[in-house]
């Protein structure tokens, strides 16, 4: 029960408090383009918590299944998932050394944005792949 209960409660405090920290930020109220880098960090946040959301809830059914919490299909594809998302972050760095060396960016915001990247590469193979099923092809 601890292992299903404490990142659902974790996420939930996640949640909260950066929701607190857009509204006391400022960046909750309308948009305009000064805000943009912002905005793709909210959309970015939340794109990483509809994932943690998507695992707890995959949590709680097979629980309520009777089924253990983590088998070796969902070991199987955890790692299939993170070679992948490895392999193609490999690309995704390449491209942050490009633009750090073309553009008017600061590192910091390229590296942010670099392992966020990683996160939501990490989530969508891992969603692709738990869908898909059959992850021995």
């Amino acid at each position: 029960m601890k292992k299903f209960f404490l990142p659902l409660f974790i996420l939930t405090m996640v949640i909260i408090t950066v929701g607190i920290w857009l509204f006391q930020s400022g960046t909750a109220e309308p948009a305009d383009s000064s805000k943009f880098p912002e905005i793709i960090q909210v959309i970015i946040i939340a794109a990483l918590f509809s994932f943690g959301i998507y695992f707890a809830i995959s949590r709680i059914k097979n629980q309520k299944q009777g089924l253990p919490v983590e088998d070796e299909l969902s070991k199987k594809i955890k790692l299939k998932a993170a070679a992948y998302s490895y392999y193609v972050s490999l690309y995704l760095w390449l491209i942050a050394i490009y633009i750090i060396e073309e553009k008017s960016i600061e590192a910091h915001i390229v590296m942010t944005a670099g392992i966020l990247g990683m996160a939501i590469l990490f989530g969508a193979f891992y969603l692709y792949f738990s869908l898909r099923g059959n992850i021995n092809e």
